[in-house]
């Protein structure tokens, strides 16, 4: 099959989860037979390019965000001359999720959207609450939701399927009218990273284990950092003074987190890493206790997905949406309602697992089998292309009426319909966005860097199973003895409660 996978990224130049995904997506189909060709925003000349072949859309920077771009409809060959493609997949979240819906109108060509962004949870962060719950300015800002649910909606409904990470997003679509087929695909894991051997502990010295907290994300508003640290500062290390922080990453409030650090006097117990190459996460992951995660604006978090991958437990927000589908509470870690007492009900969910070694050990067995099941690339890719599949089923029973951009009347309605929203919208956000920051992404790290010795993972394109991680044979053994330990307990107790049942029945 020939797969043309529209992106916001069709390179990976700084630490960009979605841009990570592309690009193993890629390795992987082509592995699996298949022939993909990427189709985004070209490019600035200063940054990664895109592999050969693939097609790129002029594009204009987001200031705001120095690495990001933001792509218009042009060239236009591809309204002319069908693209060679079976299936178009898009996976943005910019309004070229408008071009897809071109491609099936003039060439009959079956579409998949992703939908990676749960709009009334990011505009939380997006926009002050002051002015989301202010009297006056609510029903604007209540309107400006709606509309932008309606331009994603309206996108999604031109198309043959969505694929979704969670149950939320489902339900939070459907409610909004959604008629096409809704997949739910968690995002893989990089095998050839993650199920490498492990190299060196990668934690400070005077960070000892079992007291290890550990989180890595981009370092940013809505990801609610700043609540963890406070955390950590009034609620974990007071109980636990060996407790230690961990925190991988970078972002525009990385500074800033910095500073708090310093105020909560927190800074000896916590260690701002800065960014990492993907190929160095697995050690972070594995030589840590906890994954703790206060974000509330994730539709799946790879971060936690990859934490659970290697076996270690996770302390999350229950937010409905990627953290609570993946954290199965008391199963592979602890979800804790939001509401008044989350910090103080957050901090006991820590502290719970740092004081109980067996139990953080039989949920990260649990955690590293689970995250096989639903995030192996044997499961996800094949999951894809059932997905696929059922969009060319669903073009054939709704076929869209056919259009020609070289009629005229059909491209003024294309135009209206499609182009001017696109490119309107586009324009309005690099408007928006054309005041510079400070903040400068990192693009030197070599992010998509290959490891140096990297797993194999062509077994999972040979009807293979994802074998569990080495880290998982110490994890089984602490389990195991934590087992062995309880059982004559149990044993006790089931003998205690047999006599006391023999009792009561002779005095009947």
């Amino acid at each position: 099959m020939h797969i043309g996978m529209l992106t916001d990224y069709v390179a990976v130049d700084f630490a960009n989860g979605p841009a990570l995904a592309t690009q193993t997506f890629k390795r992987n189909m082509e592995m699996r037979g298949h022939e993909v060709t990427l189709i985004g925003p070209r490019p600035g000349r200063d940054q990664r390019q895109a592999p050969p072949g693939s097609i790129l859309f002029d594009s204009v920077a987001f200031r705001q965000y120095d690495k990001v771009r933001f792509g218009f409809p042009k060239p236009m060959s591809t309204f002319l001359d069908r693209p060679a493609f079976e299936v178009v997949h898009a996976h943005t979240n910019a309004l070229t999720m408008h071009w897809p819906a071109l491609i099936r109108k003039l060439h009959g060509i079956p579409v998949v959207q992703t939908n990676t962004v749960y709009l009334p949870g990011f505009a939380h962060h997006a926009i002050p609450e002051e002015a989301l719950n202010f009297g006056p300015t609510k029903p604007f800002f209540d309107g400006l939701t709606r509309g932008v649910e309606n331009v994603f909606g309206g996108a999604f409904n031109e198309g043959d399927g969505l694929i979704v990470q969670c149950q939320g997003l489902v339900d939070y679509w459907r409610n909004r009218g959604l008629q096409i087929p809704i997949h739910i695909i968690q995002r893989p894991i990089d095998v050839r990273n993650f199920n490498r051997e492990l190299g060196p502990d990668p934690f400070q010295r005077d960070f000892a284990r079992g007291s290890r907290l550990f989180v890595a994300c981009r370092h940013a508003g809505e990801k609610s950092l700043d609540q963890l640290l406070a955390i950590f500062a009034h609620r974990v290390l007071p109980h636990r003074p060996d407790a230690s922080l961990t925190l991988v990453g970078d972002g525009p409030a990385h500074q800033s987190l910095r500073r708090l650090a310093e105020t909560l006097g927190i800074a000896h117990r916590t260690h701002f890493v800065g960014e990492r190459p993907q190929r160095d996460l697995p050690e972070w992951y594995a030589y840590a206790d906890l994954f703790v995660y206060t974000s509330m604006t994730e539709t799946f978090g790879q971060v936690v997905s990859e934490a659970l991958w290697m076996g270690t437990p996770v302390v999350g927000f229950d937010d409905g949406m990627g953290v609570s589908h993946q954290v199965k509470h008391g199963d592979n870690g602890l979800l804790v309602a939001k509401g008044k007492d989350e910090n103080a009900e957050f901090a006991a969910a820590v502290l719970q697992l740092l004081d109980d070694p067996a139990q953080r050990a039989a949920f990260g067995l649990e955690a590293a089998r689970r995250q096989r099941l639903t995030s192996g690339p044997e499961v996800v890719y094949k999951a894809y292309e059932d997905a696929y599949a059922s969009a060319k089923e669903h073009l054939a029973k709704n076929p869209p009426p056919a259009m020609s951009w070289r009629n005229l009347k059909d491209r003024v309605e294309l135009t209206r319909r499609h182009l001017l929203p696109w490119v309107g919208l586009h324009g309005a956000l690099v408007t928006l966005g054309s005041v510079p920051t400070s903040y400068r992404a990192r693009s030197e790290v070599p992010f998509d860097a290959a490891p140096l010795n990297p797993a194999d993972e062509s077994y999972a394109h040979r009807g293979e199973r994802t074998p569990l991680p080495a880290k998982t044979e110490d994890v089984a053994s602490v389990a195991v003895a934590a087992e062995s330990n309880a059982a004559p307990q149990r044993q006790r107790r089931a003998s205690s409660a047999r006599r006391e049942s023999r009792r009561k029945n002779s005095e009947r």
